[in-house]
């Protein structure tokens, strides 16, 4: 599945370059790339509101809700407020611990947040919280418990979820 979302995400981001339309509202970096230059970014993208940050490294994942055997931790740049338009934030195929207190200043409407048993979970909701734009939380990619997966929707209710978690159990499965 992440293979799937990470295709569709570079095949829309080739096809609006590639019809011309390429614009300062949306890129997609590595995290690398984005760290090492992030003030040329705040230049050329200052209306940016898409903005997904890629794992530099190759990824495998184990079938199932389990880490990665090599698992990439980030930590998102307290300067990510400094995108003013910022709507759209994917972290894609890496694992965050925490969120950067100014998380809070941003326009996020959607995000997908991989998160991962190491997460600071109660830090997090805190901050997600204070983000009064926020509509959904992308799930897909967090290799957390259903336990923790329940009271980030209890505590967020306002808050859409994109989770196949939802679709699948795997208990059920090891039942029948």
């Amino acid at each position: 599945m992440k293979i799937v979302v990470l295709i569709i995400s570079l095949t829309l981001f080739i096809y609006t370059d590639s019809m011309g339309q390429k614009t300062d509202k949306n890129l997609m970096v590595t995290v690398t790339d984005f760290d090492a230059f992030l003030e040329k970014y705040l230049k050329e993208y200052s209306k940016l509101e898409g903005l997904i940050l890629l794992n530099p490294n190759q990824t495998v994942y184990p079938p199932g809700n389990v880490m990665p055997l090599n698992p990439y931790f980030y930590t998102l740049t307290e300067d990510i407020y400094k995108f003013k338009n910022l709507k759209h934030l994917r972290l894609q195929s890496l694992y965050i611990l925490d969120l950067p207190d100014n998380i809070t200043k941003c326009k996020l409407e959607t995000l997908a947040i991989p998160l991962s048993p190491e997460s600071n979970i109660q830090s997090i909701l805190t901050k997600l919280k204070k983000c009064k734009y926020l509509k959904e939380i992308d799930l897909v990619s967090a290799v957390i418990s259903d336990k923790t997966r329940l009271c980030l929707k209890k505590e967020l209710p306002h808050i859409k979820f994109v989770d196949l978690m939802d679709d699948i159990s795997f208990s059920e499965e090891i039942e029948n």
